[in-house]
């Protein structure tokens, strides 16, 4: 113990002097005259005795930093522990050449060679405060000079670092006389890079949608001082070549944002509300050209206007030939043209039962004007061609509705018992089968016979009438006396 503290406060003051190898009788540590065993081991000369607690720090130089995991043998060359001196600047060279002196712990630290915060605020005292990626740049990057004066007068302004980016910038050109020449009017340090910038454009025209990722020059080809704010100035090209639909040709206005923004040309915001003609229905779906083929000015907006063509062309009703009217509405949808939807009831002629799915042409095959509205009027050939009963042989009314319905014309309801003589109750209920069993006379169903159904004759007829005022033996007779069919 005595012998290793007498080693620590000699160190410093002992200058070993250069000794031959230990081959050759030398001390490779000097005037040290310890035996090997003291320090080293018979393992290896690399590897120090685990109870030999050499502590550097009562030498007057204290390993911190990247000191303390130093091998000796970098700071102190051989003979090794010769006196090695605690300056900075004996072991680090000047770097800096005596501008900034030689005490590197103004600046530096045992840690790394970054300068120390301390250092950065002085820089800020000096007028020029480290920021962003100044912060972090090497010192050489902006201190430079060919006469090792680079840490003297090195200018504070943007332009005399960045002159070559300045004038090395296509998109947008800087070197064009509208930029500054202040790049912390648009960049900043802190950002960390070129491409992020705190420009806003002019409140005259605010970049939005696709404005805001085309580059400068696609709007200032020809200069950054008075460019056009209006659309048309840009896109006339566009406004020209655009033929779906042709805007020159149909007379468009020239302010693109009436139907366009700048997200994207398409689709395009067009109101077609404010022309008078709102599209409704298929109209929604159409190219514009199926309407305005012809151009855009003066377009009719009446129906007929555009279907002329499909109003002559009809034949299923033919709507010249029948006289229909030409607004188109009164019948058709703009949702589509079939089904129409035709109000029969404002013809005064509803359209009830059968005649619901009737096809038009079943009624007005010689065209729509003078229809008759009564039932004979499509009917009468059905009257006429009836033979069970002869409608025109027995003179039956016309008014088809005493007898048959709208939904079909069997079964008819004929009210035989109401109106005349009662064959479905009473007496003759059942008692018959056809028409021809009392109408015997094919051609007259005005005609009946009593007589031949009923097992009469005239003799004994005759006799049970013999008190009866103006008796005859006619079936005409017997109606007028038995109209009910009783006794």
């Amino acid at each position: 113990m005595i012998k290793y503290l007498a080693f620590l406060l000699a160190l410093p003051a002992i200058i070993f002097a250069a000794k031959e190898p230990i081959e050759s009788g030398g001390n490779p540590h000097g005037d040290i005259k310890w035996e090997c065993s003291d320090c080293h081991t018979s393992e290896s000369w690399d590897k120090m005795r685990e109870d030999l607690k050499f502590e550097h720090d009562k030498t007057g130089f204290k390993l911190i930093g990247a000191h303390k995991k130093a091998i000796c043998a970098t700071c102190h060359i051989s003979p090794v522990f010769h006196h090695v001196g605690t300056a900075c600047i004996d072991c680090h060279s000047d770097h800096h050449q005596g501008q900034l002196g030689t005490d590197c712990a103004e600046c530096h630290t045992p840690r790394d060679w970054q300068p120390r915060q301390e250092m950065l605020m002085t820089h800020a005292e000096r007028g020029f405060p480290l920021t962003g990626v100044h912060a972090v740049a090497d010192c050489e990057a902006c201190h430079v000079g060919s006469d090792r004066n680079e840490f003297v007068g090195t200018p504070t302004d943007c332009e005399s670092c960045h002159i070559k980016d300045l004038q090395g910038v296509t998109d947008p050109d800087h070197s064009h006389a509208a930029f500054q020449v202040d790049c912390e009017s648009c960049h900043h340090a802190a950002f960390g890079t070129w491409s992020r910038t705190t420009y806003e454009h002019p409140a005259s025209f605010p970049l939005t949608g696709a404005h805001r990722t085309t580059p400068c020059s696609a709007c200032h080809a020809g200069g950054f001082s008075g460019t056009p704010t209006q659309c048309f100035s840009c896109h006339s090209t566009e406004f020209a070549a655009t033929d779906d639909p042709d805007h020159e040709a149909s007379g468009f206005s020239t302010d693109c944002q009436t139907c366009h923004t700048t997200t994207a040309w398409e689709p395009a915001s067009f109101d077609h509300n404010t022309t008078g003609f709102p599209l409704l229905g298929a109209h929604q779906t159409l190219n514009c050209m199926a309407c305005h083929s012809s151009g855009y000015a003066g377009t009719p907006t009446t129906c007929v206007g555009c279907h002329l063509q499909d109003y002559n062309s009809t034949d299923d009703p033919d709507h010249a030939a029948s006289g229909f009217s030409t607004d188109c509405q009164t019948c058709h949808s703009v949702n589509a043209w079939e089904p129409a939807t035709f109000d029969h009831n404002t013809t005064g002629f509803q359209l009830l039962g059968a005649h619901q799915t009737l096809n038009c042409m079943a009624c007005h095959s010689s065209g729509y004007a003078g229809t008759p509205s009564t039932c004979i009027g499509c009917h009468q050939a059905d009257y006429d061609g009836t033979t069970d009963p002869n409608h025109a042989a027995a003179m039956f009314p016309t008014d088809c509705q005493s007898c048959h319905g709208f939904n079909a014309w069997e079964p008819a309801n004929w009210d035989h018992d109401g109106m005349y003589f009662p064959i479905y109750s009473g007496t003759h209920r059942n008692e018959w089968n056809n028409c021809s069993d009392c109408h015997t006379i094919p051609s007259d169903y005005s005609q009946f016979d009593c007589t031949s159904c009923h097992e009469h004759n005239r003799t004994d007829t005759d006799n049970d009438h013999s008190e009866v005022n103006n008796y005859q033996y006619l079936s005409s007779a017997c109606y007028s006396c038995h109209p009910q069919g009783r006794n």
